[in-house]
């Protein structure tokens, strides 16, 4: 098992890994104070990037979960609190950084691609609360001024029942500002067309992949969807946003 700070291990009994990939480690973490479980993510400090109202600044990734804990929405996977695990200053300079991320654990899950796999047949009701719910997390993200910038099927936790879903990974996130000139990090903001434009782009493609395990949505809202589709090469051009597709009469509450 990885080496852990001692302050990670006074608060949690940290048990099995559960997810491995190119962003890191995930293991089980066990609060001591009240037995509560947690994911502990383990993963590169990366950039930094800034918080408004934070003095200093953060590893990146924890600067966007940081700012969409605000948020009320209950579709964004919540961070509860983060460690530096490992400092290590390389011959050439470089500074090796690892940070351990304590994060909301929904319980037993899986993600939407396995979630889609299992269900070949998808009812059309629940087709509708997974496309709903996922463009809530894309609208409580925006309302924050983040991109998620990365939004598919591995990086959205299906739990149930009840049916809901949790938006994950926030390590692409990017600020939004609307006066870049003001924003002294170029490498950590986007614009507000930008962001628009590539959040819409890639709902259409989450939500064409739930459309192929159900054969009952609404032609007239398919339709819509296949023409939000835009070129992401047309610069700085909304045609279509995330409210928008909220506002589809399939979708309205």
């Amino acid at each position: 098992m990885l080496f852990f700070c001692l302050s990670v291990k006074q608060k949690y009994d940290v048990k099995e890994k559960i997810g491995e990939g190119c962003y890191g480690q995930v293991y089980i973490g066990i609060r001591k104070s009240d037995r509560k479980q947690f994911a502990i993510k383990v993963t590169d400090y990366g950039d930094d990037s800034g918080v408004p109202g934070y003095a200093g600044e953060l590893p990146k990734e924890v600067a966007m979960m940081t700012i969409v804990r605000d948020s009320p929405c209950p579709f964004l996977i919540k961070l509860q609190e983060w460690f530096l695990v490992k400092e290590e200053k390389l011959p050439d300079g470089e500074m090796i950084r690892t940070i351990a991320m304590v994060i909301e654990h929904p319980g037993p899950c899986r993600t939407l691609a396995e979630f889609l796999e299992e269900h070949p047949n998808l009812e059309r009701r629940d087709a509708r609360t997974l496309i709903q719910q996922i463009v809530k997390a894309a609208q409580a993200c925006k309302r924050q001024e983040i991109c998620h910038f990365d939004i598919h099927d591995y990086n959205i936790l299906v739990i149930s029942p009840p049916l809901h879903i949790k938006l994950i990974d926030f390590g692409c996130g990017l600020h939004i500002f609307h006066d870049p000139d003001n924003h002294p990090r170029p490498d950590t903001r986007i614009s507000p067309e930008r962001a628009e434009q590539i959040t819409v782009n890639q709902l259409v493609t989450i939500v064409e992949g739930i459309a192929r395990h159900c054969s009952s949505i609404p032609t007239a809202f398919m339709e819509y969807i296949a023409a939000c589709r835009s070129s992401l090469n047309v610069e700085e051009v909304v045609q279509h946003t995330v409210e928008e597709i909220l506002d589809q009469p399939w979708l309205r509450d």
